[in-house]
């Protein structure tokens, strides 16, 4: 069932993040993107900067041995002695190890027990000819390694090879990955925290716009002002553009609203004088075509004086408060429907329901609902007026099982001027005034009125007021 009510909400599928929120998400994504990048490159650098230093610490080695045992080696038997005196002389640092392949095949090494097999292609290392860094895999991890060939007199003496474990590089290059984590969270961190309040400072003049605005919109009211003081940023003339914007339209609104009820004034009294003397003349003349001339004046009255009342409530016509009874009313409204037409007509009304209203307008709205559905039922159809108390507001419902409306044009029901399709085609005399008028009364009283319909089966006006 399609439903219109008297005052159209905004109607969003989902509540949108604040931009607030969605701003300082932004710039908190562009803050981790930067500070990953930077974090990622500084591991980058300090992996090769340690990778760079263990090189060198091998190769300060290898210098060592080179300028000292090699020099002084002349045979064989002299190797294994000087080698002994380098070994015990230069102490390795944590991780590393240094060992000798003799030509005799015994190998001597920085640590006692050291078992140089425990890493991969330990054949190729005695056996290595040349200079060359090697990348094995031993019992602890990744072992990084330099063979030095021994020369002398042209012949090769014996091999120097130089391993260190990669190990303590790692836990150091751990231990800066993790500081750089921690340190990237918390920055991360304060960065949208602080975002966050800087783009809600930034934003408060928008904050304050979109509560004005809503306070004007729910209102009605088009005298009052942003007034935003500030800056004359893009807000700043934003805010200035916004007011001229209100104070043309509450200039044209001003304009509307006193030319309809200056030109309703003034037609009245000529309708009158001219009905009046039409009467006078109905005796003398053809009173078959005076009276169709008197009917399209009655009419042109009724327009001139809706067309005034509407005036008045937009000027903020104020009408009475006082317990009203909804059972008298729509009886009363029952009583002049029958003198329009023959519908069956019934009220439904629950005793003892009273609200706080202006008695006649009540009555002037519920008559043009009743009008409203006389006009759209069949002779043979039903129209029911019933009357209720519900979470303290009274209500009245208007029933008919008439034409209905369709979808369309339901939103606009209660527009001045607008009539349907299917009225103007059926119905030509019609003004479009008569629920514009109601639920302008109704919106006086501080109440709704809501109207649900489903095409060719059923309508329901429905007018909420306050409970007395």
């Amino acid at each position: 069932m399609a439903t219109a009510v008297s005052r159209l909400p905004t109607m969003r599928l989902a509540r949108a993040p604040s931009l607030s929120l969605r701003l300082a998400g932004v710039f908190g994504l562009l803050a981790a993107a930067s500070v990953l990048f930077v974090a990622g490159v500084a591991v980058v650098i300090a992996r090769s900067h340690l990778d760079r230093t263990l090189d060198r610490q091998l190769i300060s080695s290898a210098a060592s041995f080179q300028a000292g045992p090699a020099t002084r080696v002349r045979q064989p038997a002299q190797l294994a002695v000087e080698t002994r005196h380098w070994l015990a002389e230069h102490p390795l640092p944590e991780g590393q190890m240094a060992a000798i392949g003799l030509p005799d095949g015994r190998l001597l090494t920085s640590a006692a027990g050291g078992d140089l097999y425990e890493v991969g292609e330990p054949r190729a290392l005695l056996s290595a000819t040349h200079v060359r860094w090697w990348n094995l895999q031993g019992s602890e991890g990744g072992v990084r390694g330099l063979t030095v060939p021994i020369l002398a007199h042209g012949g090769r003496l014996g091999t120097l090879i130089l391993l260190a474990y990669e190990r303590p590089q790692q836990r150091t290059l751990h231990a800066l990955v993790s500081g750089i984590a921690i340190a990237s969270a918390v920055g991360i961190l304060l960065s949208l925290l602080l975002g966050f309040a800087v783009v809600r400072r930034s934003l408060r003049p928008l904050r304050t716009m979109a509560a004005e605005v809503g306070a004007i919109e729910a209102a009605g009211d088009l005298s009052r002002r942003l007034s935003l003081h500030g800056p004359p940023d893009e807000v700043g003339r934003l805010a200035d553009s916004f007011d001229s914007m209100l104070e043309r339209l509450e200039e044209a609104f001003h304009k509307q609203r006193r030319f309809l009820a200056e030109a309703s004034h003034e037609l009245r009294t000529p309708l009158t004088v001219v009905r009046g003397q039409l009467e006078v003349l109905a005796d003398e003349l053809d009173g078959r075509r005076l009276t169709q001339v008197g009917d399209e004046l009655e009419r042109m009255s009724r327009i001139v004086d809706d067309l005034l009342l509407l005036a008045h409530l937009d000027e903020g016509m104020v009408l009475r408060r006082e317990p009203v009874e909804l059972e008298l009313v729509l009886r009363e409204a029952l009583l002049r429907g029958m003198l329009l037409a023959p519908r069956d007509i019934r009220v439904d009304a629950e005793p003892v329901v009273y609200a706080r209203a202006d008695a006649e307008r009540l009555l002037q709205v519920t008559s043009n609902l009743v009008t409203n559905a006389i006009k759209h039922t069949p002779e043979d159809g039903h129209i029911t007026l019933r009357s209720e108390r519900v979470d303290g507001a009274a209500l009245i419902h208007v029933d008919d099982d008439g034409c209905g409306i369709p979808p369309d044009e339901l939103p606009h029901v209660f527009e001045r001027f607008y009539r349907g399709t299917r009225e103007r085609a059926t119905l030509p005399d019609g003004s479009g005034l008569g629920l514009a008028i109601a639920h302008s009364l109704v919106a006086a009283m501080d109440g709704t009125l809501e109207v649900r319909s489903k095409p060719a089966l059923a309508t329901t006006f429905t007018v909420r007021l306050p409970a007395a």
